[in-house]
């Protein structure tokens, strides 16, 4: 018997600050399995220091519950966490549709 097990790499873009971040969201047939910035490179983190640790927060609470539902948002970013947030339901939503 053949097994089919799907994995795909989802992406959704964020601009803050002049910076244009790409988020990369991995899923398989029944799970969010990575979440992350794909291009996050050192003087963008230099220039928003609490952007990697905003979109490791919400990956945490996701990767726990399955569910981009019920989320809460980092009180001393809570503007740059609903930007991240939003774009990784966008690429949720692509994987939705695939």
């Amino acid at each position: 018997t053949a097994l089919s097990i799907f994995k795909a790499t989802f992406f959704s873009t964020l601009s803050l600050n002049d910076a244009n971040l790409e988020v990369e969201v991995t899923v398989d047939e029944s799970r969010i399995n990575s979440i992350r910035f794909s291009n996050l490179d050192e003087s963008v983190a230099a220039m928003l220091p609490l952007v990697q640790p905003a979109i490791e927060d919400i990956a945490e609470q996701i990767y726990d519950t399955q569910s981009l539902e019920n989320i809460t948002l980092s009180e001393e970013t809570p503007y740059t966490s609903q930007v991240i947030l939003d774009a990784i339901s966008q690429a949720v939503e692509k994987a939705a549709v695939s």
